[in-house]
C-alpha cells in the first residue's frame, strides 16, 4: 500500500491500542513487549553460541547454509535490510553500467524502496507490465533494448499478491537465459508462493540467477534477509554490503528470529494459504465487498470495502477499542470500488485465535461504524 502520512503520535497511539487487543487479524501474534520477544529467542538452542561479529559466527553461517540449501543455491549471505540487499544485487548484475533494470511498475523496488536503485545507484528502470498483472515474455520481447537484469517480484504484493503462472515464469527464465540476461527474484514472500506453485523452493529458485528472501514478513522475524546465488555472485555482494552500511557489528537477534521463523512458520505456509482462501470466499460473498484476487494465490489478499479510507480507519479502530480485535489501521483508496477503501488481509498464526465468521462479523462492525460516522 502507498505510505500513509501518519504522525509519530498516531503510530504510537495505534501501537498501544494494538498491544491492548487480544486478537489480531493480520500476520502473527505480536509480542507484547521487547522482553517477551527476547526471552522467546533466548530459548533457542543457538542462543548458547557466541555472538557473530561482522558477519562471522556459527549461527549466522548455519542460517546462510540452511537457506542456500532450501533454495538450491551454492551460497547465501545474510543482510540486515532488503533495500540494501536488492541494491547490491542489482549493482552486481549491472556491473559498471547503468542498467537498464526491467521491473514491474508496481514492484517493491520501484515504489516501497523509493526508487533507490535509480536515485542512489544511478541505474535506469524499464517499467513493464499492466496494473495488477504480473508481466510475461510478451512484455520482455517488446522492450526497446536488452535489459541488464530482469526483476520478478514473487508475489507482486501491490497487485494483490499475484503470481505469474508457472509456465510463464519458466518462459521468463528461458527468455533471460537465451538473451544472456540475469534474472533476479524479489522473493520477499517466496516462502508463501511455494504453496501456490506446489513446488519446492529450490525448483522455483532454480529459474533465477539470484534470489532475495525476507525473514521478517511471513516468517515473523525481527528483521533481515538473505541473498542467494552463485559463489561468485555472493562474493561480489560482500563489498557492496559494506558500502551500503549493512555489515553490522552483530546481528544475532535477527539471526535467532530467522531460525525461529524457519522452524515454526515455514511449515505452516500451505495451511495459511488455505485459510486465506476460505476467509476470502466468505468476505467476497458480502454485498458490495470485493476481494482481489478473487481466489488468493498466497496467504494474503486485498479487501475492497464501500466506505472512504479515513472513515474505515476510524471504524477499524473503534472495533479494536470496543472488542479488542485488531483489524489493522492502514487504509488506502480503492482502485476497484469508486470512493471505497482497500485494506490488506495477511494470514499468519494470529488467525489461530479467531474463526472466519468472527473476522467477518468484526469487519462488518467496522464498516457499519464507518458508514455511521461519515
Amino acid at each position: 500500500m502507498p505510505a500513509a502520512s501518519y504522525s509519530n503520535t498516531t503510530l504510537n497511539t495505534d501501537t498501544e491500542l494494538r498491544k491492548r487487543c487480544t486478537r489480531w487479524l493480520n500476520g502473527h501474534r505480536p509480542p507484547l513487549s521487547m522482553r517477551e520477544s527476547l526471552l522467546a529467542l533466548a530459548e533457542l538452542p543457538e542462543a548458547e553460541l557466541p555472538l557473530d561479529v561482522y558477519g562471522q559466527g556459527q549461527a549466522i553461517q548455519s542460517l546462510e547454509a540452511e537457506v542456500a540449501a532450501l533454495l538450491g543455491k551454492p551460497a547465501a549471505r545474510f543482510m540486515h535490510k532488503g533495500v540494501a540487499a536488492q541494491l547490491a544485487a542489482l549493482r552486481v548484475h549491472c556491473g559498471e553500467g547503468d542498467g537498464p533494470v526491467a521491473l514491474h511498475p508496481q514492484s517493491h523496488i520501484a515504489i516501497d524502496e523509493a526508487e533507490a536503485f535509480e536515485k542512489l545507484m544511478g541505474l535506469r528502470g524499464l517499467r513493464i507490465g499492466m496494473t495488477d498483472e504480473p508481466f510475461g515474455t510478451a512484455q520482455l520481447a517488446s522492450l526497446p533494448g536488452q535489459p541488464a537484469v530482469v526483476v520478478v517480484e514473487l508475489p507482486l504484493r501491490r497487485a494483490g499478491y499475484r503470481l505469474p503462472e508457472w509456465d510463464e515464469l519458466m518462459a521468463i527464465s528461458a527468455w533471460c537465459r537465451a538473451a544472456g540476461v540475469p534474472l533476479h527474484f524479489d522473493g520477499a514472500r517466496l516462502w508463501e508462493a511455494s504453496a501456490h506453485y506446489g513446488r519446492p523452493l529450490a525448483e522455483i529458485a532454480a529459474l533465477a540467477d539470484s534470489v532475495y528472501e525476507s525473514f521478517y514478513k511471513g516468517l515473523g522475524g525481527l528483521a533481515g534477509c538473505v541473498l542467494a546465488g552463485s559463489e561468485d555472485f555472493i562474493a561480489q555482494i560482500a563489498p557492496w554490503q559494506t558500502r551500503l552500511a549493512g555489515n553490522l557489528f552483530t546481528v544475532h537477534p535477527y539471526v535467532l528470529s530467522a531460525l525461529q521463523g524457519l522452524r515454526t512458520q515455514l511449515p505452516r505456509m500451505p495451511a495459511y494459504r488455505e485459510r486465506a482462501q476460505a476467509l476470502a470466499a466468505l468476505l467476497a460473498a458480502e454485498p458490495g465487498w470485493r476481494v482481489a484476487p478473487e481466489k488468493p494465490q498466497v496467504n494474503a489478499f486485498q479487501l475492497h470495502l464501500p466506505v472512504q479510507p479515513e472513515a474505515l480507519r476510524e471504524g477499524l479502530l473503534e472495533v479494536a477499542r470496543r472488542d479488542g480485535f485488531w483489524l489493522g489501521a492502514r487504509t488506502v483508496a480503492s482502485h476497484v470500488l469508486a470512493g471505497g477503501a482497500m485494506v490488506e488481509v495477511v494470514i499468519g498464526d494470529a488467525a489461530d485465535s479467531w474463526t472466519d465468521h468472527e473476522a467477518l462479523a468484526a469487519l462488518r462492525r467496522a464498516v457499519l461504524s464507518a458508514q455511521a460516522g461519515r
